[in-house]
């Protein structure tokens, strides 16, 4: 997004763009006539081979949302990339700021690689029978035509030629569906993790605003009597005005990671809905695939099942991460040392204790805060349609 490009080069990506959200768009709906002209069949057979189709579509349609909000807001992802860019300390840092630093990126480098290879592991398993399907053939030995999806189609997908074709066709629609599902909830993690470091940071800049003096009633070992031992005092003058020069400056970057908070808000929010409340339903399914369709050693669906759970667990554990970060403001001001400063000092601290109270988090279009308590809700949901479709499967 931030690479300077021609605006020919331009006009050609957004010329591939639309091509292959068309392309997806169609596989889709071809799908969708699938899961219909399925249901035709009326026997429970037909009901399992849908529970197969299902989560296929609903990551097409994950994948459709996700790809067009990042093409219809790409100033603000730019935008956001460069604020926050510009928000990282340039010179040395503290020993608590370093160790807040190097754990969010030890976080997200692990998020960044675990999910990756989450993703990857499932095309590789989804896609792999059928080719080696078709390598037995070629072989000269007993082999059956099959292909990753179930589309509808107006011929029989089986002949020679066709089969091949359709084969590579829809190959491509999944290594595209899933890059673009995995692109856009890792930017959604990128962005959280930066702007909760960001915020951890301000806390620790918050702790630092005002010095307290160490004497018998505040212990040496105390985070604010660490801090101010050694410090050389100012006037009381020159203090003060450097505190509110300081907290000015705390308010305003306090401000501008709430407001790109809501950037990635707005950004996210229909998606994220749409995500979690598939999620139960992909988890459900992928969870009875994997114990009553696939044998113990195909891993398509279980794979899917892990990728799945991941990703629901990535989300909303940085969701959780923003709203713990966002309270840890308000326990930054409160432990300032405040009845040190100025009165002035004073007001803006109890203006500023007010709004930090306030959790900055992003929601599902307004419904609900993504958080692990999220994350719970979804588990027992998807749980309990488990055992329901297990015990109807039993009978």
């Amino acid at each position: 997004m931030t690479h300077t490009i021609t605006e020919l080069q331009g006009k050609y990506w957004s010329v591939y763009y639309w091509f292959e959200f068309v392309n997806i768009f169609a596989a889709m709906c071809l799908e969708f006539l699938g899961m219909l002209d399925t249901a035709r069949g009326g026997t429970f057979d037909d009901a399992v081979k849908i529970f197969r189709m299902m989560p296929c579509n609903g990551y097409t349609v994950l994948s459709l949302i996700k790809s067009f909000n990042m093409v219809r807001y790409r100033p603000v992802y730019e935008n956001l990339i460069d604020e926050i860019g510009g928000m990282w300390p340039d010179g040395a840092v503290g020993e608590e700021e370093h160790k807040i630093i190097s754990s969010a990126l030890k976080q997200i480098n692990f998020v960044v690689k675990g999910y990756y290879y989450c993703n990857h592991y499932l095309l590789v398993s989804f896609l792999c029978p059928p080719f080696f399907q078709r390598i037995k053939g070629l072989l000269g030995r007993e082999w059956e035509m099959m292909l990753h999806f179930f589309y509808w189609l107006p011929f029989n997908p089986n002949q020679p030629v066709y089969f091949e074709i359709l084969l590579t066709i829809q190959t491509w629609h999944a290594i595209i569906v899933i890059w673009l599902n995995m692109s856009g909830d890792l930017l959604f993690c990128l962005f959280l993790s930066h702007i909760t470091t960001q915020l951890d940071l301000l806390s620790v800049r918050i702790k630092k605003l005002v010095l307290v003096s160490v004497d018998r009633q505040l212990p040496d070992h105390f985070p604010l009597g660490m801090l101010s031992k050694d410090t050389e005092r100012l006037s009381a003058e020159q203090e003060i005005k450097e505190q509110q020069q300081e907290l000015a400056e705390i308010v305003k970057r306090h401000h501008a990671l709430i407001r790109l908070s809501k950037d990635v808000e707005d950004m996210y929010s229909f998606s994220l809905l749409v995500n979690f409340l598939n999620s139960s339903i992909f988890i459900c399914f992928c969870g009875f695939c994997s114990v009553v369709v696939e044998k113990w050693n195909e891993t398509a669906y279980k794979s899917f099942l892990v990728t799945t759970l991941s990703q629901i667990w990535f989300l909303c554990w940085y969701g959780q991460k923003l709203l713990d970060s966002s309270e840890g403001v308000s326990d930054a001001l409160y432990k300032c040392g405040w009845y040190n400063a100025s009165k002035k000092v004073k007001t803006s601290i109890l203006i500023m204790l007010h709004r930090s109270q306030k959790g900055v988090s992003v929601t599902t279009f307004g419904f609900s805060v993504i958080s692990l308590a999220s994350y719970s809700k979804i588990m027992k949901t998807a749980w309990s349609y488990f055992t329901l479709l297990l015990n109807i499967y039993n009978k």
